[in-house]
């Protein structure tokens, strides 16, 4: 059902905003363009047919950002980030607001894994919305998650806090951001304080398997072996029951210390010894 969604998503979303689009068209063009949308349909998302159809419609509406940001995502999600990022750099320059740079740094976070750069571009964002979210998560979140990944867990801890603060503000509590702050304290050694974070993770998505993970190596660590074995346990059935990472963009880009069955094998010997 997932693919089926994306699959439908270009036209439907486009059928949603041609109207706008189209105003500077005489009718001969916006009947080639609307005709051209309906065949687009017809394709796949990943196939080289829907670029050249994209193509094909920006020769008529080239000032369009909406239509460069549709020619990066599904290269994005083929892995194919440097040309991806060519057209989504147009949608960028081309957008009189910031949706499609906010757009940009999280694939910069997620896709491309170019930390550095999305947490510069996300400080640039902050700097005139510091409450802005994308991808249901709030600037300070993804922050967190590119200084998770430079090792600078200080400053990622602050923006992760800072994260939960505004999500505690309008009464939600995010498992995700719980399970990240318990990854922080895990790593800097403070074991019974990334429990306590693992817990709140589990008490809002309860078969998390990679919060599982983390608890049952956090109780390794304080020697509780028992009973971090039968976690370990618990959360590797889990894991094969599909209850991990169910962010919408998972399916197609690892989340930091999202757990796999690489994972499992490795410390699988750690808990045969």
């Amino acid at each position: 059902m997932k693919i089926l969604l994306v699959l439908i998503l270009f036209p439907a979303l486009l059928f949603s905003q041609i109207g706008n689009m189209m105003k500077g068209l005489d009718d001969t063009q916006k009947k080639i363009v609307l005709n051209l949308i309906k065949e687009d349909a017809k394709v796949a998302l990943f196939s080289v047919q829907h670029q050249l159809y994209l193509d094909s419609i920006l020769v008529f509406l080239p000032k369009e950002a909406f239509l460069w940001q549709q020619k990066a995502m599904p290269l994005f999600k083929q892995r194919k980030y440097e040309l991806g990022m060519t057209y989504l750099d147009k949608a960028v320059e081309l957008d009189t607001t910031n949706h499609y740079r906010e757009y940009r740094a999280f694939i910069k976070c997620i896709f491309q894994k170019s930390y550095l750069e999305a947490l510069h571009e996300f400080e640039e964002l902050s700097k005139v919305n510091q409450d802005g979210v994308v991808m249901d998560h709030t600037y300070s979140f993804w922050m967190a998650l590119c200084c998770l990944q430079l090792n600078k867990f200080g400053l990622s801890k602050q923006y992760m806090e800072k994260g939960a603060a505004f999500g505690k503000k309008h009464n939600i509590v995010n498992p995700y951001e719980m399970f990240y702050l318990g990854i922080i304290e895990y790593e800097t050694g403070n074991y019974s304080k990334a429990i306590e974070y693992l817990n709140a993770s589990l008490l809002h998505y309860k078969n998390f398997a990679d919060a599982k993970y983390y608890k049952a190596l956090a109780l390794a660590k304080m020697n509780k072996q028992e009973e971090a074995e039968k976690l370990f346990r618990e959360s590797e059935k889990n894991f094969k029951e599909g209850y991990s990472f169910n962010e919408g963009n998972s399916l197609y880009e690892m989340f930091p210390y999202q757990v796999s069955e690489v994972t499992y094998e490795y410390t699988e010997a750690f808990f045969s010894k």
